[in-house]
């Protein structure tokens, strides 16, 4: 998808909010100990040491994640917490672009670790203050793609001349299933955090401009990621293959959509990646042949808060934001989302 050039769409700011329960990794290594009794120390301490993340933020205090809890209560806390985090995210973003609630023409909200219905943009809007004809629009069952789904989203809206207002919040955390022993709830319990983002895209502005956006949905793997519902909550999929499929396919779809915008790797020159796990970041090196300069703000982001799901994204432009945004004006900046289908969204950047 191409977008305009006028009246464009341009990222003004992001802003994040995050629960104040924080954890490091001794943290993590003691409590996932106590939820997997049968797994050795030394394996745990492994997993956790080498997995990137040094801490994160948790919605719920530790011993409440230990505690045995069901579905109906984890969702309860999701309402309340996203409510506050999202809130939070987006009342700062406002604060810091100075921008009344009034203009905000579109708000596009994203979360997929807790239900509520009516979503989490009704109560956002009539909290905010934004206008009652606001076109509001959530986006509920797209995973770690979704922020960066969003994005893409927003830009075609903000094209189109709306202020755009992007809100992404998950609560990883109680997604946990107590009682499931499998390697796949230790990778997740060790790896997820909790938090929100918030964005706003601005028809004109001296912000980056979002050029283009699209998806590739990578055959055969559907059942690679995502969740298994039902009454014991959400339950964590994750193959092990998952960063296999994206690293088998991650350079043919990128070359693809690259070249349909008249545009090749050597045109990029920032790199911003969901930092789903060290072993996605590897599949990025191999890929895309990048150092550790080329994945530093994922990496970063992976460092401080653990996989975010969708949020990770906005972190991602949040920390290269607060960097200057470092791009050369014949560059352009490369957005990447992984989630469940798989899918990759993905989007690129500009200075004008």
């Amino acid at each position: 998808m191409h977008l305009a050039r006028q009246p464009g769409a341009h990222l003004a700011g992001v802003s994040t909010a995050f629960p104040p329960n924080v954890v490091d990794q001794e943290t993590t290594i003691r409590g996932l100990a106590q939820l997997f009794p049968e797994e050795s120390p030394a394996f745990i301490r492994g997993l956790v040491r080498r997995s990137g993340v040094e801490t994160r933020h948790l919605a719920p205090s530790v011993p409440e994640v230990l505690a045995p809890s069901d579905f109906s209560e984890r969702n309860r806390r999701y309402a309340s917490a996203s409510q506050t985090l999202a809130l939070s995210a987006a009342r700062a973003l406002l604060n810091k672009t100075r921008v009344d609630p009034e203009r905000i023409d579109a708000l596009v909200d994203v979360s997929c670790t807790g239900l509520t219905i009516p979503a989490l943009d009704v109560a956002l809007a009539q909290e905010l203050g934004l206008r009652p004809d606001v076109r509001r629009i959530p986006i509920t069952e797209a995973g770690c793609a979704a922020g960066a789904l969003a994005l893409g989203l927003g830009g075609s809206l903000c094209a189109g001349g709306a202020v755009v207002l992007l809100v992404a919040v998950e609560l990883c955390s109680l997604t946990l299933c107590g009682g499931d022993r499998s390697r796949t709830n230790l990778v997740s319990a060790a790896l997820f955090g909790d938090g929100a983002a918030a964005a706003l895209l601005v028809p004109a502005g001296s912000g980056p401009r979002l050029t283009a956006a699209g998806s590739y949905l990578i055959p055969g793997s559907r059942d690679a990621m995502g969740f298994d519902v039902g009454t014991h909550g959400l339950r964590i999929v994750l193959q092990k293959e998952l960063p296999d499929l994206v690293q088998r396919d991650l350079g043919p779809a990128l070359a693809g959509f690259l070249a349909a915008h008249g545009r090749s790797l050597r045109d990029i020159g920032l790199y911003l990646l969901h930092p789903g796990g060290r072993r996605i970041l590897e599949a990025y090196h191999e890929v895309l042949g990048l150092g550790e300069a080329e994945l530093v703000y994922s990496r970063e982001s992976l460092r401080r808060y653990g996989n975010l799901s969708s949020v990770s994204i906005l972190t991602v432009l949040e920390l290269a934001l607060e960097a200057g945004f470092p791009l050369a004006p014949d560059k352009d900046a490369l957005v990447l989302g992984v989630g469940p289908g798989l899918s990759l969204e993905l989007a690129l950047l500009t200075r004008d």
